[in-house]
């Protein structure tokens, strides 16, 4: 390549590093594209009809869709993996991959990311002048998808740490409860248990009154629409939930604050056990980082929070914390590396340490 000049066409075509560069190029546009058109598909129902082995034209009619444009979304889904084409090239049909019939089950992290936080990535570069919480997340999609990827991670867990600790357990009050499947699946699954959830976003929570009527748990499990700092416990349950809420409390009050305020409950709650999900903001663990799961998930998790006004902390400054506040840690294990292998989540069972 000529010395000091900018290197010509040819002498940038015969360069090692242009093909593995452009490749990694265009996965970011392929990732943008394939992003935005899956979540739409799952947003007008499309994959649900494939799940009914409804065909293209099937769901055209149903749906009003354009055929002909329906097709072209169909052959690019097809490309991705996600669809079969069989048949005949001027009248294919189309059905669902392995891959396709199994998406559902990844469809929170979706949810979460895209369809919670589209607004967000949308925004960086405006947010950096303007700020932080110049632009809003959508609460429903960012609380369903949360709870519906619970299921792979903490609800598991929860259960675990409920059994071992206090199998005899009654009340649960959960802070940030998002759609309520977190609260549902443990009413159901441990009998017995009684849940109030405290919900913020109103969309959230309406979500969530859905989803208890759809177990028909009514009479179990309770929903508020407040923030959690507005919201006093009404008689001392069990376990206190704050799943990836004092990421948020921490931003919004302060360290100090967050201190005073979970001594407080110590105090009140004297014989309350405090469960603590949250994440390790460990983004040099380079092994991690460079894993799907750390590029995919948590590269995008860990840009987001500051521009959202939350504040991930290592897991040494949250055990930090929870001693500074007068607790001591009863458990402390990480999510199951079959569904996040980074090892990122950590989850806390805490009781009022002796004074």
């Amino acid at each position: 390549m000529n010395s000091g000049a900018s290197p010509t066409i040819a002498e940038l075509l015969d360069a090692p590093w242009f093909q593995p560069g452009l490749g990694k190029t265009l996965d970011y546009i392929r990732g943008f594209v394939g992003a935005k058109v899956i979540w739409q598909m799952m947003q007008e129902g499309v994959f649900a009809d494939l799940r009914q082995q409804r065909s293209l034209e099937e769901i055209a009619a149903r749906r009003g869709f354009d055929a002909y444009l329906l097709r072209t979304v169909f052959e690019y889904l097809a490309v991705e993996g996600i669809l079969r084409k069989d048949g005949p090239a001027d009248a294919p049909s189309f059905r669902l991959s392995e891959y396709g019939e199994r998406f559902e089950h990844y469809e929170g992290w979706f949810k979460i990311l895209v369809g919670g936080y589209e607004n967000i990535f949308a925004n960086v570069g405006a947010m950096l002048r303007q700020g932080a919480g110049a632009y809003s997340r959508n609460g429903k999609w960012v609380g369903t998808g949360s709870c519906e990827i619970s299921q792979y991670d903490t609800i598991p867990i929860t259960k675990d740490f409920i059994r071992r600790v206090k199998p005899d357990a009654t009340n649960i009050v959960d802070f940030g409860c998002g759609n309520a499947l977190y609260l549902c699946t443990l009413a159901r699954e441990l009998g017995g248990i009684r849940a109030v959830g405290i919900e913020p976003d109103r969309d959230a929570y309406q979500a969530g009154l859905q989803k208890i009527a759809d177990f028909g748990l009514e009479g179990q499990v309770r929903l508020v629409n407040v923030d959690a700092l507005d919201y006093e416990i009404e008689e001392e349950p069990d376990f206190i939930l704050m799943g990836f809420v004092l990421q948020e409390i921490i931003a919004q009050i302060g360290h100090d604050a967050l201190v005073a305020y979970l001594r407080r409950m110590r105090t009140k709650f004297a014989r309350s056990y405090l469960m603590v999900m949250e994440v390790d903001y460990d983004i040099d663990n380079r092994e991690a980082m460079q894993s799907p799961v750390g590029l995919g998930y948590y590269n995008p998790y860990f840009l987001l929070h500051p521009f959202t006004n939350q504040l991930l902390l290592p897991k040494q400054r949250w055990d930090e914390i929870f001693a500074e506040s007068g607790y001591e840690i009863v458990i402390r294990e990480v999510t199951s590396a079959k569904a996040d292998p980074t090892g990122f989540g950590i989850c806390y069972v805490l009781k009022p340490a002796a004074e």
